[in-house]
């Protein structure tokens, strides 16, 4: 059983998912679960194994999903069954540790653009998915996983389930609208669009008549990358990619002079 769930955890880890390998440490009066007992869960909340099961179970599952979704490393969790409602009592200790923890950047698009980005982004320590619907441009991403995907199934794929930043970069505005309107429905520390000030301003307008809220549209950014006036694809991927770290590293677009 352990095994199986090890076994989990390192294939859906591999896989570039994060997974929340949870331990059962210590155990008191008529506990269900007993020290030892694991459990790997994933960022949709589907598990392997069990620490007891029932409302406490919930409970930690809950907890590691939250984990994940916040970047956590490490979660430790503690509480008496009687406050779940079970009659048989008890309390339960244990910690989470989350697995294939490195950020996630889901590139939609495999054009030349993505190319590049993909390859930099991934020397730079980003866990890399790129998204698209056209198998040949896969030799292209040694660094990446490729995952080829239509947009009408992106709900049931979820490529962005191991992901908090997201660039988009497809072949077309039409494709561009469908990620983007995936995109805002997830909790992204960052979702970026390719295209001119014309085409965004277009497709946002599009988006505002589908009800989605001034602040959802203000927080995408777009166009993207930092404005270096070129229209090279790998000088443009160098933009992205710098823009995405003053994201992540809270940093400022100034030029660092000391004079």
């Amino acid at each position: 059983m352990t095994e199986d769930i090890l076994a989990f955890a390192a294939q859906n880890a591999a896989e570039c998912r994060k997974v929340a390998l949870v331990t059962v440490t210590d155990t008191d009066g008529s506990s269900p679960a007993s020290p030892g007992q694991m459990m790997a869960v994933l960022a949709d909340g589907s598990s392997a194994g069990t620490v007891g099961g029932g409302a406490s179970e919930h409970r930690i599952i809950r907890q590691a999903v939250e984990a994940i979704q916040n970047g956590e490393r490490v979660f430790k969790f503690s509480f008496d069954h009687t406050e779940d409602g079970m009659i048989c009592g008890g309390s339960m200790a244990g910690f989470g540790n989350v697995l294939g923890a490195q950020t996630g950047l889901c590139i939609f698009g495999g054009g030349h653009i993505a190319q590049s980005l993909a390859r930099i982004a991934s020397q730079t320590g980003f866990s890399v998915t790129v998204v698209e619907d056209r198998e040949e441009f896969a030799a292209s991403f040694n660094n990446a996983r490729y995952l080829i995907c239509k947009p009408d199934e992106y709900a049931a794929t979820d490529p962005l389930a191991s992901s908090e930043y997201a660039v988009i970069c497809t072949r077309g505005h039409a494709s561009d609208e469908d990620a983007l309107r995936y995109c805002l429905g997830k909790h992204l520390a960052y979702i970026g669009m390719i295209g001119s000030e014309k085409k965004v301003s277009a497709l946002m307008e599009n988006l505002r008549a589908g009800n989605y809220s001034q602040d959802s549209l203000e927080s995408v950014y777009a166009p993207i990358g930092l404005d270096i006036a070129s229209a090279m694809p790998a000088e443009i991927a160098v933009s992205i990619l710098a823009e995405i770290l003053l994201v992540k590293n809270g940093g400022r677009p100034r030029h660092r002079s000391i004079v």
